[in-house]
């Protein structure tokens, strides 16, 4: 390849030589370069759309997730006891007379699995008072002088219950836990009148625990009770007047 005065670049080929300006081959180079400086431009722009599409895709999927996702910081529900009068006593019957009432406390999960998964629950400091209570024209129930209600005992522990009857609950309630009964025999209504026979559950401080005294879990009533003056039955004695 030549140059002469005229700016002008020869080109040998198999033809000969071959004249070409050189002002246009420059032209043509840097055009050239701009071209592919465009393209380049070009393809990075239609490249980043695609990348940035997916970056959006990755990230909605992940928000996603993350909305379903249980939050770290909160903590599972805690089963709730329950406790239900099994033994009704008597809804009417006569002052001096002796009557009985029970409740079976349980645990209320809040699935059926970790009902399953429990394992043991210690029962031993687990107990139960029953005492007297009156409903009021208020709609109140509020309790009874102390004395009104004796008996053979009015504080009980937990008693077991038979295995069978723990299966059956568990079919039918799977989300609940039976622990056992307390049972209150012998008592005994000192004064007539309507009352409800009330039972509290309490728990007992854990062994070694700072905390003073029993801590009241929660209470249940039975139906309402009547406590009559003479025997419902009983014959009236008719007294004759002298004359």
């Amino acid at each position: 390849m030549t140059t002469d005065g005229s700016q002008r670049t020869y080109l040998y080929d198999s033809h000969g030589p071959r004249a070409v300006d050189a002002g246009q081959s420059r032209t043509s180079s840097r055009r050239h370069q701009k071209d592919s400086a465009s393209e380049d431009r070009d393809g990075k722009r239609s490249r980043k759309p695609s990348g940035h599409k997916s970056s959006s895709k990755s990230d909605s999927g992940h928000r996603r997730k993350s909305s379903n996702a249980q939050p770290s910081g909160e903590a599972p529900a805690k089963p709730k006891w329950e406790l239900d009068v099994i033994g009704q006593p008597p809804r009417v019957f006569p002052l001096g007379m002796e009557i009985e009432t029970s409740a079976m406390v349980s645990l209320r999960f809040p699935s059926a699995d970790r009902a399953a998964d429990s394992g043991h629950v210690d029962t031993s400091r687990l107990f139960a008072v029953a005492s007297l209570v009156a409903d009021t024209r208020s709609g109140e129930r509020v309790p009874v002088e102390s004395g009104s209600l004796t008996g053979q005992k009015l504080f009980d522990s937990v008693h077991a219950i038979p295995e069978e009857h723990v299966a059956t609950m568990a079919r039918s309630q799977p989300c609940r836990l039976a622990l056992g009964y307390f049972t209150f025999p012998g008592l005994l209504v000192r004064q007539y009148g309507s009352y409800r026979i009330r039972i509290t559950l309490v728990q007992m401080p854990a062994s070694g625990s700072s905390q003073q005294g029993a801590t009241s879990l929660l209470a249940v009533d039975s139906e309402p009770i009547k406590v009559e003056r003479r025997p419902t039955n009983a014959p009236r004695v008719h007294s004759r007047a002298n004359v």
